[in-house]
């Protein structure tokens, strides 16, 4: 005589359940492009961070508010802190000035920062809730402070390249260059960030051909 067969408990899974459950995480983590995962969690970071602070962010939420699972976020970012200044790292006015394509004018040292500030103005520079999150963890953050020096000077740089191609060889010393494009790059970055705060714009091609006049003395 054959036993009955015992009901399944309420913890146990199937086979088949389990099977289906893990193909469905799979589908999360794998049914749209890798790029489109990362974005989506950077997305989540940036907005969640800007509302709630850095450290009042759990990485769980982020994962949630992305529709991605957990472990993925760690396969993108090993930790949190990493998450923040990549999302700094790429997602800032600094970080959009230092990508700008350079358009030199040779002898034009104003009509080259001119159309610099123009592509940059048009490029999409970092959000309100971007600046947010910078003047706040900044301050409380050392890796953010670290990253938002290390993006700074390399927008300078990136000045600092087209001054030199529009100069040439002109005979112009090394420190008044330097101080031209520090000082260009700062406005820019300046501008960009409070011009939608207060509503007003600086004139970047007035100011190009004042900084260029100083290099002729």
């Amino acid at each position: 005589m054959s036993r009955p067969s015992k009901p399944a408990s309420a913890g146990s899974r199937s086979p088949r359940t389990s099977k289906t459950r893990a193909s469905s995480t799979r589908k999360v983590a794998h049914g749209r492009s890798a790029g489109d995962a990362r974005s989506r969690i950077l997305d989540a970071a940036e907005h969640l961070i800007a509302e709630n602070g850095f450290d009042a962010t759990p990485t769980a939420r982020i994962a949630e508010a992305a529709a991605v699972p957990k472990g993925l976020v760690f396969h993108y970012f090993p930790t949190k802190t990493e998450l923040l200044t990549a999302l700094i790292s790429e997602r800032t006015n600094a970080d959009a000035l230092r990508d700008v394509e350079l358009e030199i004018v040779p002898g034009d040292v104003a009509g080259t920062l001119t159309r610099l500030a123009a592509r940059f103005r048009e490029s999409g520079h970092s959000s309100e809730r971007m600046r947010r999150i910078i003047f706040r963890e900044t301050e409380t953050h050392p890796e953010v402070r670290d990253c938002v020096s290390g993006l700074y000077r390399e927008a300078v740089k990136h000045v600092r390249d087209a001054v030199d191609a529009a100069l040439g060889s002109a005979a112009v010393p090394d420190a008044r260059r330097e101080a031209v494009a520090a000082t260009f790059a700062a406005l820019l970055i300046h501008d960009a960030n409070y011009q939608p705060m207060t509503g007003e714009t600086l004139d970047l091609e007035e100011i190009a051909s004042v900084l260029a006049a100083g290099l002729e003395d």
